[in-house]
């Protein structure tokens, strides 16, 4: 990953940051909920009012930020070697804390809307960051393509990776597209096992209150991948 995709992912990452921030809120004041970035070992890196950040707690809070967007050891040793990364994410944490701070203020996050979209946010990010560990775990134990694999899989996918700049298959491209490959595969041995724990569990919908089924509104609640195009695991 360069460190334009790093400052890219970073956009991200504030977005998490934030709601992370927020959630804790829910039940605690704003100011509680960035006492964990108070402290820390070496030297101060940022200082805001009577909050000090040093060394330690920064890079922890990086380190998880960037791990939670799906980031190896080497992009987050990256990360925490260059100067622009670290100086946007300290901007990143600045404004989250005075945002906090102003919020607390004016007592935003104790209305009963903001309480009930917190909630929301929180148990989408629990299910989302649980849901990215079991997809990282699954892409670990599918082996890597042959290339003939490798080939079959960009002609069945093209349409997916033209749209990371993947447009022909040759030795430059062919590790990325392995990799694509690999999520793939992960992807689909994950949705069985959502599957399998929906065939397991007990569950009824009140169609009286619900509505009867239609045309599932595909705007509103988008798929994860249009997988229609992409190969399928074998048993």
């Amino acid at each position: 990953m360069s460190l334009n995709n790093i400052t890219k992912l970073f956009i991200l990452i504030s977005i998490f940051s934030f709601i992370v921030s927020c959630s804790k809120s829910s039940s605690t004041s704003s100011s509680d909920s960035v006492a964990y970035l108070s402290g820390g070992q070496g030297d101060w890196v940022i200082k805001i009012d009577n909050l000090t950040i040093n060394q330690t707690n920064f890079n922890k809070d990086l380190t998880a930020s960037m791990l939670y967007q799906g980031a190896n050891e080497e992009q987050i040793a990256l990360a925490k070697n260059d100067a622009a990364t670290k100086q946007y994410y300290s901007e990143v944490l600045i404004r989250d804390v005075l945002l906090l701070k102003k919020a607390e203020a004016d007592k935003f996050f104790e209305t009963e809307e903001a309480k009930s979209i917190l909630n929301a946010m929180i148990r989408s990010l629990k299910a989302q960051y649980y849901l990215q560990n079991l997809l990282i775990e699954a892409s670990k134990s599918v082996p890597d393509p042959t290339p003939d694999q490798a080939k079959a899989f960009f002609e069945q996918a093209k349409p997916q990776l033209a749209q990371y700049g993947i447009l022909e298959y040759n030795l430059q491209t062919a590790p990325a597209i392995a990799q694509f490959y690999k999520q793939t595969f992960a992807q689909q041995t994950v949705e069985r096992q959502i599957t399998d724990l929906k065939d397991a569990a007990i569950i009824e919908r009140n169609d009286a209150v619900l509505g009867q089924l239609g045309v599932p509104p595909q705007q509103v609640i988008p798929q994860s991948t249009n997988d229609a195009l992409l190969p399928r695991a074998t048993n």
